[in-house]
């Protein structure tokens, strides 16, 4: 599970910036202010390595998002010659009495043959076993073909040990000597520097999500299956996994424990009625029949609520996320009832107490006070939630708010969800 995310030089964030990460994540604040860039950091990794497992470039235009060319997402106050830096902070369960703290920091600079993506010049990897220890710093150059460096920097414990990191590329970039060593391709595996973290099993639903359709192509799921940015998969994947068992814990109503029927029980559970039903009409097409309530009749995707197609892509990735794995869904309130969002709201918290990482952008008081209740009831742990807010124009730019095992919140910065409290006042003068 990721621990905290530092980034220097990054877009909006020009000094080095801390994010505190747990199990469950809120990510609020003013517009503009970096929610969106702390996930951004994230799905660039999960991009790159959908698009190439082997190579030392970073994809600013992908499958997740598109931020433009390297000028866009370089912080506009820094010199050409600083890199942007992307520090992401992790654990791994050794055995139940041992847990291992790792880092790992990628400095990113300019290509001047192609400003559309960043050229990775630098990997620090760190593994703490002791925070209290020294860290002894174990350096090694690489040259490429164009004999310029590569620099793999190691960070281990005080034994002076090196780790040997495993297959990090084509020809094992990590020798077991410390011999300068030439990379035969400029390349290596983005995914495999740290097995104990997997970047790509990312699940993530943007905002732009597709409205209704009344017909999608069947297509041959991913290695990594998941519904798309957009939702574009949705309808394919819970096709083709319908009869794909989903956790236990996840599980509601007297029907079978499949991704279809589950799907289907959780739609209903947030919109009080739901029926969904995929015909395979033609060979290679998919056609998705809905309803509001039991009754036998199904009907297209433009006849029923805009809600559930915006929803429906967030239901079925939660139900086939991981232990291990992240769901990322942003503005999961688009089009919905506020009843709809606090019952969508305790599915995601029922997610993450199934080992699934979940990092929720909203601006809804709805999903807060969901996750509060959820608290308070006791499905998710208050040490286990974490509310980031984001300030405009203060100190320190992001401010971590604790909630209590009771679900409440004792320290409330000005401008975190305080809007209603004003209209009233100006309302009611309460």
């Amino acid at each position: 599970m990721l621990t905290k995310i530092e980034l220097k030089n990054f877009k909006c964030f020009k000094e080095e910036i801390h994010f505190p990460l747990r199990q469950i994540n809120l990510l609020t604040g003013i517009n503009g202010r970096g929610k969106s860039t702390i996930l951004q950091a994230l799905l660039l990794l999960r991009q790159s390595i959908e698009h190439s497992e082997v190579t030392t470039k970073i994809l600013l235009n992908g499958s997740c998002i598109r931020l433009g060319n390297f000028v866009d997402v370089r912080n506009s106050s820094i010199s050409r010659d600083e890199p942007i830096v992307l520090k992401y902070y992790f654990y791994e369960i050794v055995h139940p009495n041992k847990v291992i703290h790792k880092c790992m920091e990628y400095l990113l600079r300019e290509n001047l043959d192609d400003d559309m993506v960043a050229e990775i010049s630098e990997i620090n990897l760190c593994n703490k076993f002791n925070l209290d220890n020294s860290v002894t710093t174990i350096q090694r150059n690489y040259f490429k073909k164009d004999n310029t460096s590569f620099n793999i920097n190691e960070y281990s414990n005080t034994d002076n040990k090196p780790k040997r990191l495993g297959d990090c590329s084509l020809n094992n970039l990590i020798p077991n000597d410390s011999s300068p060593t030439l990379i035969e391709d400029e390349e290596f595996y983005l995914n495999s520097l740290d097995e104990s973290f997997n970047f790509s099993h990312m699940h993530y639903i943007s905002a732009d999500r597709i409205g209704p359709q009344e017909f999608y192509f069947k297509s041959t799921l991913k290695n990594f299956p998941n519904v798309g940015a957009k939702g574009e998969f949705t309808v394919n994947l819970l096709y083709t996994k319908r009869n794909h068992l989903v956790n236990d814990m996840l599980c509601l109503g007297d029907n079978a424990k499949t991704l279809s029927n589950q799907t289907e029980e959780w739609l209903s559970y947030v919109f009080e009625g739901a029926k969904v039903e995929i015909s395979q009409s033609i060979s290679n097409i998919l056609e998705p029949l809905f309803n509001t309530n039991a009754s036998k009749d199904r009907y297209k995707p433009a006849n029923v609520g805009f809600g559930y197609h915006c929803i429906l892509p967030i239901i079925v990735s939660g139900l086939i996320a991981r232990k291990g794995e992240i769901l990322i869904v942003e503005n999961p309130e688009a089009h919905l009832h506020p009843k709809a969002q606090s019952r969508l709201t305790h599915f995601l918290a029922k997610v993450s107490t199934c080992g699934v990482q979940v990092f929720i952008e909203s601006h809804s008081d709805h999903i807060l006070n969901a996750l509060r209740i959820a608290v308070l009831d006791k499905n998710i742990d208050h040490e286990n939630l974490n509310i980031l807010y984001l300030q405009l124009n203060s100190e320190p730019p992001v401010v971590q708010i604790p909630v209590q095992p009771n679900g409440g919140i004792e320290e409330w910065p000005k401008g975190f969800f305080d809007q209603m409290d004003k209209d009233f006042e100006r309302l009611f003068g309460i």
